[in-house]
């Protein structure tokens, strides 16, 4: 039996102090899958600038303090700010995965996070993690679509689907960081 699930983002809460949310869904085999939901408007000035305000400091205090008292098999954080930057559209050549967020995520096994659009393409891997960027209205690929996401038991599949119906892109990433594309 694989969970399916879909991530709705809104652009109106955008830079505002929203909720932060842990949400856990039962998978079969006794197997849990956590959902972490952080604002990233707070982490602006950090993610552009590495500039660390107290707002910065209280978001990353709050995901660290959350992650850590995970201890399942899946956990995906999701946010609005994409956290890979690329100097050049569309390729992975020269990125950027902003810190001290890639730590956390190593340091805690996330298996992936989530946001809105950016200059990367809609999926980047980076040693055990991925990184899935949603398509958004205006961005670079001129594709409208949105991404069907999959959780089994050892793979977690991410497709992202045009309007046709039709799937454009498939990235996969199994249990313990090993992912595919």
């Amino acid at each position: 039996m694989k969970i399916r699930f879909i991530l709705r983002y809104s652009t109106t809460s955008h830079g505002q102090i929203v909720s932060n949310f842990l949400k856990k869904v039962k998978m079969p085999y006794d197997q849990i899958l956590e959902i972490v939901g952080v604002d990233t408007g707070p982490l602006e000035d950090l993610l552009h600038d590495g500039k660390m305000s107290n707002s910065s400091r209280e978001q990353i205090t709050w995901l660290e303090q959350t992650l850590a008292l995970t201890s399942n098999n899946w956990k995906i954080v999701v946010g609005y700010d994409p956290l890979v930057d690329c100097n050049e559209v569309h390729t992975t050549k020269t990125t950027k995965i902003y810190e001290p967020l890639r730590h956390i995520f190593e340091k805690y096994a996330v298996n992936a996070y989530v946001s809105t659009g950016g200059s990367c393409g809609h999926f980047h891997h980076d040693n055990s993690m991925s990184y899935i960027q949603n398509p958004i209205p205006g961005d670079q690929t001129d594709l409208d679509g949105f991404f069907l996401h999959r959780v089994s038991p050892l793979e977690m599949e991410t497709l992202l689907i045009n309007l046709d119906g039709e799937v454009v892109q498939r990235s996969v990433v199994h249990q313990h960081g090993r992912e595919a594309m």
